[in-house]
């Protein structure tokens, strides 16, 4: 009995050795073949990937979503770079960053995005554009830095009192989340995740669907597969490039300590009424629940200029299914940023949508 443990030891210690070595080399070849777009700022203990684009003033700052990278704004930066100086980044731990310091809070997210614009050399004032989980970090950047701020943008944005407090529901399915993301963390150091990836990649599409759902016990059935409906909504540059940044363990350990500190982030951004005392504008998705569009709804109407649309047309990236709205609402905001030192005439509330066949008032829509 005890040679065949000893035998089975060793064999389990050899494969760990070899994917350690099939994930530092396939890490290292990625490197090569997908360098980073931008630069990389220095912070002392980790470095920031900042993509910057255009020129001009205030400067338009861009934060993903909860698992997204600077490549969900590709489009929507170049077109706005065409009129203003535009910078996209990567929070810690995702995309072309490195892992940063645990745990993932909203406001060590939101501290380390201020020292990386100033580091890199970026000055305000900042119209701020959030999207998803951007809505749990610009509120509170905005709120921390107010003098910085010349407005805000959040596109279909997490609303705190989404998670402060959680339903019992979204908060287990949260832990479970975090709970598969350190498995995978795990795996991801011995390039188990780097070849299910390339099993997919080649088309042999069964085993590597039984190793994902083995990983993702415990999750709705849906979710742990590789079909999965998240996932294939997801913009088509972020599904390429997910075979190299969500095989890396600084992605499955980032996520996990998002996904843990999501109820604290809530609550830290849900103690501010009024985050932001110059123009936001919340844009909704037509698909978003309900009760998300009316806490978008009241969001605003807590503002002091706060404007509320609904996407009718758009799923939650709005930014690629209707472009032109984030810019129109982000062109809002730096025409009165622009003309503040004069009264204006109405405010951003007040003001008509530019297309109504893509977007409605919500006060005017909804149910």
């Amino acid at each position: 009995m005890l040679p065949i443990l000893a035998w089975c030891l060793g064999f389990g210690l050899l494969g760990a050795f070899l994917g350690l070595v099939y994930q530092t080399t396939g890490k290292r070849r990625d490197g090569k073949v997908y360098p980073p777009p931008g630069r990389l700022v220095d912070l002392g203990s980790h470095r920031l990937h900042v993509l910057e684009s255009g020129c001009g003033t205030p400067t338009i700052v861009l934060e993903a979503g909860l698992m997204s990278t600077v490549l969900s704004w590709n489009d929507l930066q170049h077109e706005l770079a065409r009129s203003y100086r535009v910078v996209s980044y990567d929070r810690a731990g995702l995309g072309w960053s490195d892992l940063g310091p645990m745990p993932r809070t909203a406001d060590r997210i939101v501290d380390e995005l201020h020292r990386t614009l100033q580091r890199a050399a970026i000055p305000p004032p900042y119209v701020l554009v959030g999207h998803s989980f951007g809505g749990l970090t610009m509120p509170l950047f905005a709120a921390r830095f107010p003098e910085e701020i010349a407005g805000m943008v959040l596109v279909d944005p997490v609303a705190p009192a989404e998670w402060n407090p959680p339903s019992e529901h979204d908060w287990k399915l949260t832990r479970i989340g975090a709970k598969v993301c350190r498995r995978a963390a795990v795996l991801s150091r011995i390039g188990i995740i780097r070849f299910v990836a390339f099993l997919l990649s080649s088309g042999v599409k069964k085993p590597a669907s039984y190793v994902v759902r083995l990983i993702s016990r415990g999750t709705p059935a849906d979710s742990g597969s590789v079909s999965s409906p998240w996932f294939s909504a997801l913009p088509a540059n972020e599904k390429a490039m997910a075979a190299v940044f969500w095989v890396q363990q600084k992605f499955a350990l980032t996520i996990a300590s998002q996904l843990e500190n999501l109820p604290a982030s809530a609550a830290r951004v849900g103690e501010l009424d009024n985050f932001c005392d110059k123009p936001v504008v919340i844009l909704s998705a037509g698909t978003a629940p309900e009760h998300r569009r009316k806490e978008h709804a009241a969001m605003a109407r807590r503002l002091p200029f706060g404007d509320h649309v609904l996407a009718a047309r758009s799923d939650h990236w709005i930014m690629q299914e209707d472009p032109k709205l984030v810019i129109s609402a982000i062109e809002k905001v730096v025409q009165y940023s622009r003309n503040s030192k004069a009264a204006p005439v109405a405010t951003p509330r007040e003001q008509a949508v530019p297309d109504k066949t893509a977007a409605q008032k919500i006060g005017k829509a909804a149910p």
